[in-house]
């Protein structure tokens, strides 16, 4: 029997067509915007008509008036023609891969800077379709600001160029400022280069429990419901040092990061800007990884591919590439065999559970080991004429012992490698 259709229905018929098709992750896409999935068609072959062939087509309108579906969600970006063919045949409205994603983000977006970007997103792809936000699918996502998402609805020729000139003008508006906000984040970026503690990034595929790796780090008390794309803005913790027993445990700065995924909406690259910084900037890349996911293989390596594009898309390197450390997080959904065969598979890796206590442990001893290696003990005799150059070492070493004599301030420290050409100079035999 036929469902009623309701002004509040949020049921979702999924549709995939071409060689890559990935309905599970593209339910998990809709239920994180609210879509409650009523039913699933798959094509090995991609219509260039309408998305999926005719006959698919008819398939579709079926189950979508038996399942009372308001809404059809294909699994990729779809063209102004073949939307319309697809809404026409379906008769539901049509919403395509990347319409989804740009509504979770712009109803996951909390910052200036992203909600900027989410909404240059908007725009690119409204531009060459000019049917103006979908209004049963607005509704969803709960709205969302956003200056200049102005009236696409009038009639004729004249309105439609109209709208067309007022969203290039506020692209425009939108590109200034946010080339305005890159600008202060690389003044931001270079004094942090100057000085501060190592830097590791979280990056991953989106949901790979990146953010509850940071709270357990550094109790930042982020968000970590189980949504794609809980996490739009980079995050950035401090991670305190700690002495003992003679050894030294410097502390470092961590960045939570956007997650990414397959597929990725062109028009989003935008977002991954203060990724890519981040990931730039990282002396250790801490590449997450959602261990129970049966995508597991395939997930690490959309995030190297993608990672890989954006930084060689940056221009050169400035610097060694970051050490990477692989996080293969949510151990505790496994069962025995499964966490052996990751182990066998990836030797280098290190396994945990993020919401265990003390879970992180392993990854925390990890980056250390990745870290000493960037650390050196050296003594220093810093004349008292010259103690601009002592006081510098605070906050940029750890000092096991300072004593001052006749010739000046003679110190026992832990130095950044980088730093030691520095006070070569001033160099003599470290204690023991």
């Amino acid at each position: 029997m036929t469902e009623e259709r309701s002004a509040d229905n949020n049921r979702a018929v999924l549709v995939a067509a071409g060689e890559e098709r990935h309905l599970d992750e593209l339910g998990r896409l809709a239920g994180t915007l609210g879509l409650e999935v009523a039913g699933r068609l798959e094509q090995a072959r991609r219509d260039g008509a309408g998305y999926l062939g005719r006959g698919k087509r008819e398939e579709l309108r079926e189950l979508v008036e038996a399942s009372g579906a308001s809404f059809v969600v294909a699994d990729d970006e779809l063209s102004a023609s073949q939307a319309r063919v697809l809404e026409r045949d379906a008769g539901a409205t049509v919403v395509d891969r990347t319409e989804l994603i740009i509504r979770i983000f712009e109803a996951h977006a909390h910052d200036a800077a992203s909600r900027l970007q989410v909404e240059l997103a908007d725009l690119e792809y409204r531009l060459p379709r000019l049917k103006g936000r979908n209004p049963e699918l607005s509704r969803l996502a709960g709205g969302g600001g956003g200056g200049g998402r102005g009236a696409t609805r009038g009639p004729g020729e004249q309105q439609l160029e109209y709208d067309r000139r007022a969203i290039r003008d506020r692209i425009s508006v939108i590109r200034r400022k946010l080339r305005a906000e890159e600008a202060s984040r690389e003044v931001r970026a270079s004094r942090l280069r100057e000085s501060g503690p190592p830097k590791v990034a979280l990056v991953g595929y989106t949901n790979a429990g990146k953010t509850t790796i940071l709270n357990a780090l550094s109790d930042a008390g982020k968000s970590t419901r189980d949504w794609l794309f809980e996490t739009l803005e980079t995050t950035t913790r401090l991670v305190e040092g700690s002495s003992s027993d003679g050894v030294f445990r410097p502390g470092f700065v961590v960045t939570d990061t956007v997650g990414f995924i397959r597929k990725l909406p062109a028009q989003l690259v935008h977002s991954f800007a203060s990724t890519l910084e981040a990931a730039r900037d990282a002396d250790i890349l801490i590449l997450c990884a959602d261990s129970s996911s049966p995508d597991l293989e395939e997930e690490i390596q959309v995030v190297r591919r993608t990672l890989s594009d954006l930084l060689t898309g940056g221009g050169d390197a400035a610097g060694p590439p970051p050490a990477e450390i692989l996080c293969l997080n949510k151990k505790d959904l496994l069962p025995d065999h499964r966490i052996i065969q990751l182990r066998n598979r990836h030797p280098e890796a290190v396994m945990i559970s993020a919401l265990e206590e003390g879970g992180c442990g392993p990854l925390v001893e990890r980056v250390y080991a990745e870290i000493s290696g960037m650390w050196e003990r050296v003594g220093l005799l810093i004349p008292h004429s010259e103690y601009g150059a002592a006081s510098r070492l605070y906050g940029r070493a750890e000092i096991h012992s300072r004593r001052h004599t006749e010739e000046g301030v003679l110190l026992d420290v832990t130095l950044p490698r980088e730093d030691v050409a520095r006070y070569e100079a001033y160099r003599v035999a470290a204690a023991s």
